[in-house]
């Protein structure tokens, strides 16, 4: 019997230690994205936000457990709303992505200078990629992949756009 009580407290000592609270691990996220050379909002641009499993193993193993996503406005801002989460043990802090047609990520900026990146006031600057080249060397692909039920208008966007650069033609040496 004292083993079983040792197990159970050693246990949700182990669950408690891996639980994560409070707006940088569950939302809600915010920002702007705009175009980096003009400063320009960018609208309909897709925001995603991913949370990965990581419990203890001696072996690296890690899931899918999570995804949120939206698009920004006509003055290139997003929100996503915050997740009401119990069980939480072993969950990485979110990782965000943010997808628009014809652009890369080059920075974010944050204000205030030590606050926390998409919980404070976020500016993403895009860099835009200007030959069909550059657009198929900076192809987008990643984690929607196992987020896909989650978020189908990021996976929808990228898939789109995507097959429209028609890639394979370059790489066929066709025109």
């Amino acid at each position: 019997m004292a083993v079983l009580r040792a197990s159970v407290l050693v246990s949700i000592v182990m669950a408690l230690s891996g639980c994560r609270s409070g707006p940088e691990q569950w939302g809600p996220f915010r920002g702007q994205v705009v175009d980096g050379e003009t400063g320009r909002p960018i609208s309909g641009a897709h925001v995603m936000v991913t949370w990965i499993r990581e419990p203890p193993s001696l072996h690296f193993s890690q899931w899918f457990y999570d995804a949120q996503e939206t698009t920004t406005d006509a003055n290139g801002r997003f929100e996503v709303p915050r997740r009401t989460r119990f069980v939480t043990a072993f969950v990485n802090k979110p990782g965000i992505g943010v997808f628009a047609p014809g652009y890369l990520i080059q920075s974010h900026a944050v204000t205030p200078p030590d606050g926390r990146a998409y919980v404070d006031s976020t500016v993403v600057k895009m860099r835009p990629l200007k030959t069909r080249e550059e657009q198929c060397k900076h192809r987008p692909g990643g984690p929607w992949l196992e987020a896909d039920p989650k978020v189908p208008k990021f996976k929808e966007a990228i898939q789109r756009y995507n097959v429209g650069l028609k890639c394979w033609e370059l790489i066929e040496g066709e025109p």
